[in-house]
C-alpha cells in the first residue's frame, strides 16, 4: 500500500515510536504525540535503574500534506514529559498545541515555537494536573484535576475559569477528564464519579446525571445531543439535565477519544473504532488498513484523522486515507539498516 510518507522521512521523525495522541489544525496541517517503543531488554533495564516509564522519550510529529514530500515532516523532541495530549486551534493563531500532565505546553504553529511554562506560576488556572486539550469552535480549552478548566487567548496567555467551579468534596477521581462544547457558552466539562459540568457564557453549573460510574469522554453533536461515556465504554446521551444510557459498554477499556463527524460519533480506543447514530453503538465499518490504526481521533476543517499504535489515516469527503503504517515501515526500516 501507497503511504504518504517516505522511508527516509519515517526514519527521522517516526521510526521506533507509536501514537498516544493527534490532532487537526485545519485540513493541510496534522499532528501526532508519539512515545518511544521500548524493547523488552530496555524494559527490564528501566526496572533495574528504577526509571519511571512515563517519562520515556516523546516527540511532537507534524504533518503538512500541501507541501513537497521532502519538506511535509517534522519532529519536536519533547524531554521528560510525561502524560501527554494534544490539539490544533485556529484562534488566536492556527497552532498545534501540546500539554503535559506536569504543566508544560508546546506551540508550533504561524510563525511561532515556544513552550509555555506560565501553568507552573502562582495563580495557575490549572489546579492540578492537565487531563485534556480540546479544541471548541475555533479556541483550545484545557481542563484538569479539581475541575480545573482554562481557555488560550494569547501567547503564554489562559483565562481561567476554574474559580468559577467549586472543587469537589472527593477528591479520589480527580476532576475533569473531558471537556467540548457547542460553542463558547454552551460548555461540558466530565469526570470524577459522574461529576459533569455546563457552563452557559457566564456560570458553571452542575448537571443531575444519573450515574456515579468514572466519566473520561464528552463529544457535544451535530445533532444538538450530548454524548458522555465512561467505564467500559458506557454512554449516555442528554442534554441539560435530561439523560439516557443508550449502551452498556461492556469493554475491557474505555473509550479514549469521541468526536462528531458527518453525521455521527466516532470513538475509539486501543482495539477499535465504534460509531453512534440513532442511539446505537456499533463497531464502524473499516478496511482493514484503516482499523488498524485504532486509539485517538480527532476532527477540524473537514478532516478526522486517527491515529494509534498501528499508524496512522484520515477521512476527508467521505474517503478513507492512509498515512503509514506502523508495521510495514518498520519492516523497511530495519531491513535498509540491516
Amino acid at each position: 500500500m501507497k503511504m504518504k510518507i517516505s522511508l527516509d522521512a519515517y526514519k527521522g521523525t517516526l521510526h521506533r515510536y507509536y501514537i498516544v495522541g493527534c490532532a487537526v489544525r485545519d485540513s493541510t496541517s496534522l499532528g501526532f504525540m508519539v512515545v518511544r517503543w521500548y524493547t523488552d531488554e530496555e524494559v527490564e533495564e528501566e526496572e533495574r535503574e528504577g526509571y519511571d516509564p512515563r517519562l520515556r522519550e516523546k516527540r511532537l510529529v507534524t504533518f503538512y500534506t500541501d507541501l513537497q514530500p521532502t519538506s511535509q515532516w517534522g519532529a519536536t523532541d519533547l524531554e521528560g514529559w510525561n502524560y501527554s495530549t494534544i490539539a490544533g486551534s485556529q484562534k488566536p493563531k492556527g497552532q498545534l498545541i501540546a500539554a503535559e500532565l506536569d504543566d508544560k505546553i508546546y506551540v508550533i504553529g504561524s510563525g511561532d515555537r515556544y513552550y509555555d511554562m506560565s501553568f507552573l506560576d502562582e495563580g495557575s488556572p490549572v489546579r492540578g494536573g492537565v487531563s485534556r486539550l480540546k479544541r471548541i469552535k475555533d479556541h483550545v480549552y484545557v481542563c484538569g484535576s479539581l475541575r480545573s478548566v482554562a481557555k488560550m487567548i494569547g501567547k503564554n496567555e489562559w483565562l481561567s475559569y476554574s474559580h468559577l467551579i467549586p472543587k469537589q468534596p472527593d477528591q479520589t477521581y480527580g476532576g475533569f477528564n473531558d471537556i467540548d462544547g457547542f460553542e463558547d457558552n454552551d460548555i461540558y466539562a466530565v469526570g470524577g464519579k459522574g461529576d459533569v459540568f455546563r457552563f452557559d457564557g457566564i456560570n458553571w453549573h452542575q448537571i443531575e446525571f444519573p450515574s456515579n460510574i468514572r466519566l473520561t469522554n464528552v463529544c457535544c453533536g451535530g445533532d444538538g445531543n450530548v454524548y458522555i461515556s465512561g467505564t467500559g465504554g458506557v454512554t449516555f446521551i442528554g442534554r441539560n439535565n435530561k439523560w439516557t444510557k443508550i449502551s452498556e459498554g461492556n469493554l475491557n477499556i474505555g473509550f479514549k477519544d469521541m468526536v462528531w463527524f458527518g453525521d455521527r460519533v466516532w470513538c475509539t480506543n486501543d482495539y477499535g473504532v465504534w460509531t453512534i447514530h440513532k442511539n446505537k453503538v456499533k463497531p464502524a465499518d473499516l478496511p482493514g488498513e484503516i482499523a488498524v490504526c485504532a486509539g485517538y481521533l480527532s476532527v477540524a476543517d473537514g478532516v478526522m484523522l486517527l491515529g494509534g499504535l498501528g499508524g496512522a489515516a484520515f477521512m476527508q469527503n467521505g474517503k478513507w486515507e492512509n498515512i503509514y503504517l506502523r508495521n510495514e515501515m518498520e519492516d523497511l526500516a530495519d531491513e535498509q539498516s540491516a
